[in-house]
């Protein structure tokens, strides 16, 4: 069973001398979304639309699949920013530009 796309995002991932990704990622990566006034933090898959890798310093548009946020899914909106970490630190922020339902 396919799991369905919670929000599309604008994701801009920092270069590696700003602390961004080392290498780049596929299809399905996984981080940890950090919402405004979210004392937690979610786990996403983001499901690429065009290109086949993330390179540091890239600014793509993504479909993010939220794990376990059942209960967050209803404050999502769009325009609400976010930062993106994984375990070395923050590697980009983005922003909602759609939901969907």
């Amino acid at each position: 069973m396919k799991k369905l796309s919670h929000f599309k995002a604008l994701i801009n991932y920092y270069p590696t001398e700003k602390g961004g990704l080392v290498s780049p990622v596929s299809d399905g990566f996984r981080t940890a979304f950090q919402f405004p006034f979210e004392l937690q933090t979610y786990i996403g898959a983001q499901i690429l639309e065009e290109e086949e890798l993330i390179f540091p310093g890239d600014s793509v548009s993504v479909d993010v699949t939220l794990i376990n946020a059942e209960s967050f899914l209803g404050k999502l909106y769009t325009g609400m920013d976010f930062e993106i970490s994984d375990n070395t630190g923050t590697i980009g922020n983005g922003i909602i530009v759609a939901v969907y339902s």
